[in-house]
């Protein structure tokens, strides 16, 4: 088959993240719905608060490398670089 790669730990601790947050908003789906419901669950709130809190956190931890510029917007550059040529000369 083919190489693969060590799993890296900062990625893993952002995709535990990524999972915190879904888990939250979930939680904060259901206790939306439990309030219009007029029984309102406090623990879907505070567990969903917990929950997107630490996702967030987890997430920040990891930044995704910036690659080459994909130059989907290279007419928009070469007009917002114009104007700093022209001051140069």
């Amino acid at each position: 088959m083919g190489e693969s790669q060590p799993p890296d730990r900062k990625e893993f601790v952002a995709r535990v993240g990524t999972f915190f947050v879904l888990v939250g908003i979930g939680l904060m789906v259901f206790f939306i719905l439990s309030e219009a419901a007029k029984q309102p669950m406090l623990s879907y709130f505070c567990w969903g608060t917990v929950l997107l809190t630490g996702g967030f956190i987890f997430q920040g931890q990891f930044k995704k490398p910036s690659g080459p510029p994909h130059g989907r917007f290279s007419v928009l550059q070469r007009f917002k670089r114009k104007p700093k040529e022209e001051k140069k000369k």
